[in-house]
């Protein structure tokens, strides 16, 4: 007896084929959409600079953070830098790819590259941040420690939350902890405000 679906017919290629288009068609449209701009990566330069942050290997960007990286790498130019950092321009992809290997260096941890790189470009949204991986791993309790200061200083400062991207400014907040050895809540003091506000929330007013 011959099982059913070994007799059933195989699909006609004419019918993948009758509803293809003429070549000329898929050029048009090819062309269409290569002539639009390609959209800009939202929240690049925030995420790049928490990263240079990160490594410690240069200062901030208001204290001559683009003259440090030229003077790490000679060939770029300062304009670029500057668009990199500030205006969410990508770099050349090679750039990018060799300039998260040479971070991922700086950190001494075991991070994938191809996953920063991602997260660079397409935010918290699309890819799931590594700096969690990075700092406090399992210590839940500094992220609770980072909610309270989070919470402090925009309310300190009065920062509204359309003033800012919360899983950016939170991530600063760690950031910011892991570098000034804030283990407790006890560690943080009222003259740490003032740095948190302008580490965390860079563009607020």
């Amino acid at each position: 007896m011959t099982d059913s679906t070994d007799s059933a017919p195989a699909p006609a290629p004419a019918a993948a084929s009758a509803q293809r288009r003429p070549p000329a068609e898929y050029a048009a449209q090819y062309r269409a959409l290569a002539g639009q701009q390609a959209p800009t990566a939202l929240g690049f330069s925030a995420r790049l600079n928490m990263l240079w942050d990160l490594s410690g290997a240069v200062p901030p960007l208001a204290e001559g953070r683009v003259i440090s990286l030229l003077a790490i790498n000679p060939q770029w130019r300062e304009a670029e830098v500057r668009s990199w950092l500030q205006k969410d321009v990508l770099p050349p992809r090679e750039e990018l790819t060799t300039m998260v290997r040479f971070l991922m260096s700086l950190l001494g941890e075991h991070q994938d590259p191809r996953h920063w790189e991602a997260f660079l470009v397409y935010g918290p949204g699309v890819v799931s941040s590594p700096v969690d991986h990075l700092l406090y791993r399992e210590d839940h309790g500094r992220r609770e420690i980072a909610t309270l200061i989070f919470a402090q200083v925009t309310d300190r400062y009065r920062i509204p939350p359309s003033a800012y991207d919360a899983e950016e400014a939170f991530q600063r907040c760690l950031t910011l902890m892991y570098r000034l050895n804030i283990y407790e809540l006890g560690d943080f003091q009222s003259g740490h405000l003032e740095p948190f506000r302008n580490f965390m929330f860079p563009h607020a007013e």
